[in-house]
């Protein structure tokens, strides 16, 4: 009977000793992507600070945008690291600082973002944040340093990466002057006509000719199109002048959000069968750039009434 329970009780501490060696090598494959996802961005982002001035605003959006998804992700993968419980369980503090380091880093985006209004995490910014998020960056980094070896002497024997704070010991403020003083990274203004839209439904006609059904009325619907990464305001204006009689004009106004679109509201101009005139289509205050069209104008004839 000795001799059973003594082998019983060796086979179950072989088995416990078993499943904490795989739950460990399983947590060790799973910290290193994640240490390896955060070290790459860390990297990546100490690079735009110190060499983004030659880059475009387009370029430089995309890095920000994309950095901002990868931030998403990590808290993602935390939630997934905190199971099974580990002892130590470094499961849970990794997955801690995860989540911090996240919100540490959106505060860098944001405050980058915003200097260069550019779109970016919304980070919400006070006077104290960045140098709060640099130096929570720096600590938790120092306070992962001194635990991922816990593991070293445990069934598995691993030995977890650290995690590395390049862009938190930066001089990011002045790093950021730089990168706002930059030409390439200067905003522009860009805005085009992306769409106009008459009814009655104009009859097939020859480009910018517009022929309409008999109509005592004619709306007219403009879409525009921000073609930059800064909110820009617009004000566009649609007359419709006769061959005979007064202009009819609509002026109507709009800040448009960084690459995004917007219709104004319907125009109605008042016409008659028979009528012949043009209608110009004009985005004003916007400057000229290249490929983009800011104005156009149309010939309009109304059909006249059909005979008794």
């Amino acid at each position: 009977m000795v001799l059973v329970f003594g082998r019983e009780v060796s086979r179950s501490a072989h088995q416990e000793t078993s499943a904490r060696r795989s739950e460990n090598l399983s947590f060790a494959q799973m910290a290193g992507a994640v240490v390896a996802e955060e070290n790459s961005l860390d990297g990546a982002l100490a690079n735009l600070l110190t060499a983004g001035a030659g880059q475009t605003r387009v370029a430089l959006a995309t890095q920000i945008a994309s950095m901002a998804d990868d931030l998403t992700k990590w808290r993602d993968a935390a939630a997934l690291l905190e199971v099974p419980t580990l002892s130590p369980d470094l499961n849970a503090t990794l997955a801690a600082a995860t989540v911090t380091r996240a919100n540490d880093y959106d505060v860098v985006l944001a405050y980058l973002a915003q200097a260069l209004s550019l779109p970016g995490p919304h980070a919400t910014l006070v006077a104290s944040s960045l140098g709060a998020a640099q130096t929570s960056l720096l600590t938790t980094a120092a306070a992962w340093g001194a635990q991922r070896h816990a593991l070293a002497s445990a069934p598995g024997a691993v030995t977890l990466d650290a995690l590395t704070s390049d862009s938190a010991r930066l001089d990011i403020p002045s790093l950021v002057g730089v990168l706002a003083a930059a030409p390439s990274l200067a905003p522009t203004r860009a805005i085009a006509i992306a769409a106009v839209q008459v009814q009655p439904a104009p009859f097939p006609a020859p480009a910018l000719t517009l022929e309409l059904a008999p109509t005592s009325a004619m709306t007219v619907q403009v879409a525009v199109s921000n073609q930059r990464e800064i909110s820009q305001p617009v004000t566009l204006s649609v007359t419709f002048t006769p061959l005979a009689g007064a202009a009819q004009r609509v002026t109507a106004s709009q800040t448009l959000s960084p690459l995004t679109s917007f219709a104004f509201a319907p125009s109605s101009f008042s016409v008659f069968p028979g009528e012949r005139g043009v209608l110009s289509v004009t985005l004003n205050g916007v400057p000229a750039a290249p490929g983009l069209v800011h104005a156009r104008t149309y010939a309009v004839s109304v059909s006249p009434a059909a005979a008794g």
